[in-house]
């Protein structure tokens, strides 16, 4: 195993001449890491096979091949800084190396020579760090020369064959093959292992960073409501019998303001709560739908919209959460009456089938328009749809009912069209799995 002093060593002194148009993400950097260090100890690993065989072999040829194989890999390194795109400099590189083994296979014997499995090296190298068409393209070269060759001495005439490759020499190759293979996987799975390891780092500081908001928002909410209550009973202490018009209108402003500021209070602490307690049980929706209509009439009221629901006579059942599926269908609803124009109406209707309830919630407003789409379901989004009559939006309505749909293993759908309203669509598995 290579010390690790011996390591550090070499990362900084490849960091350094690294450049920083390669350092930019975590990714690209320990690619390019990756890379130049097989670069490297692959280079220093030719130049001593070719030393080997100059003075345990003396065979001149591999000696100048390796040597000059080698000496093309160490050195091809510090053009790096010359290339705009990596991929570029990996196709530099790469060239070399194929014209070598190239010429290494036609002074060996052509298509019958041992160093043939090194283009397989070779296309292994470009496979973990060139581009997809960059491998495709010089796999078509390797295929094509292979073939060539092929056919040139089985047909051709042509004779490349050198004098008996010795023992010696078939096992220093298989070594020297093996060894560089080993270098190139070596790195390569360094690099997936500090891939990993950073994702882990990215996950785990993400969590923490979610934990903290949450948190953070849950004091914020819960210190706010204070200020509210007090607002609340400062309001009745007013003996309103002995208040004039004005400022009964006043105090019931005070008191709308006392309600919407409970309202989002709630919102925030329900948005950010991910870990809401369930209690599954049959839920009879045609009687939450009147309850929940019932309580909306009076909303409705004050802008001449007509809440239209499709009662049935066979009753329909969920099997979920009850709190949990009222705050969805509270919001749905309170969306659409605020979004509605001033005297049109809200329709809302349920079907049951083996799989599924399905609840549509449909308004006649302002719709929503291509660019809302992507954001429909995010936190603190203000969309190009507004309250028809200055009502108040928080923003956080619809992630409020996306969460919880998907606590209650559901799904939210909605269609829209721009002048036309909307329609929202809660769809309730039978069973919660």
């Amino acid at each position: 195993m290579i010390a690790p002093q011996t390591m550090e060593a070499l990362t900084n002194f490849i960091d350094n001449l690294i450049p920083y148009r390669f350092q930019l993400t975590f990714d690209l950097k320990t690619k390019v890491r990756g890379f130049v260090g097989s670069q490297l100890i692959v280079g220093s690993l030719l130049v001593l096979i070719g030393i080997f065989f100059k003075y345990i072999e003396y065979d001149p040829v591999e000696f100048y091949l390796n040597t000059a194989a080698g000496t093309y890999v160490i050195l091809a390194f510090f053009t790096i800084r010359w290339f705009k795109h990596f991929e570029s400099y990996v196709n530099l590189v790469a060239f070399g190396a194929y014209m070598a083994v190239f010429l290494f296979i036609i002074f060996s014997g052509g298509i019958f020579a041992d160093e043939t499995f090194w283009l397989a090296l070779i296309i292994a190298v470009n496979i973990n760090y060139g581009k997809k068409s960059h491998v495709i393209g010089w796999s078509v070269i390797v295929v094509l020369f292979l073939a060539t060759l092929y056919y040139l001495q089985m047909y051709g005439g042509l004779e490349l064959a050198r004098d008996e490759i010795s023992f010696t020499e078939r096992i220093t190759t298989l070594f020297s093959f093996f060894m560089l293979l080993w270098v190139v996987n070596f790195n390569y799975s360094r690099i997936n292992n500090k891939r990993i390891e950073n994702q882990l780092k990215v996950i785990s500081e993400h969590k923490r960073l979610l934990k903290e908001r949450d948190d953070l928002m849950s004091i914020i909410a819960h210190d706010m409501k204070s200020p509210s209550r007090r607002i609340e009973g400062l309001i009745n202490i007013f003996d309103k019998s002995n208040l004039t018009k004005e400022q009964l209108e006043i105090l019931q402003m005070l008191q709308n303001t006392a309600n919407e500021s409970k309202q989002l209070i709630d919102d925030l602490i329900e948005a950010t709560s991910f870990q809401a307690q369930l209690n599954i049980e049959p839920i009879a929706i045609n009687h939450l739908l009147d309850e929940l209509v019932n309580s909306f009439i009076p909303m409705a009221e004050k802008k001449g919209i007509d809440i239209v629901l499709q009662r049935k006579r066979k009753q329909v059942t969920a099997e979920s959460s009850t709190p949990q599926v009222r705050r969805i269908l509270d919001n749905l609803i309170s969306n659409a009456v605020k979004f509605s124009e001033p005297g049109s109406k809200v329709e809302i209707s349920f079907s049951d089938s083996k799989e599924a309830v399905e609840i549509a919630v449909k308004d006649f407003g302002p719709g929503f328009s291509k660019e809302d789409l992507p954001q429909m379901f995010k936190m603190f989004q203000k969309l190009s749809a507004k309250p028809t009559a200055g009502e108040s939006s928080s923003g956080l309505g619809l992630s409020i009912v996306k969460n919880l749909t998907e606590l209650l293993k559901g799904k939210i759908s909605f269609v829209t069209e721009k002048g036309k309203g909307s329609t929202f669509t809660l769809t309730l598995p039978h069973t919660y799995k």
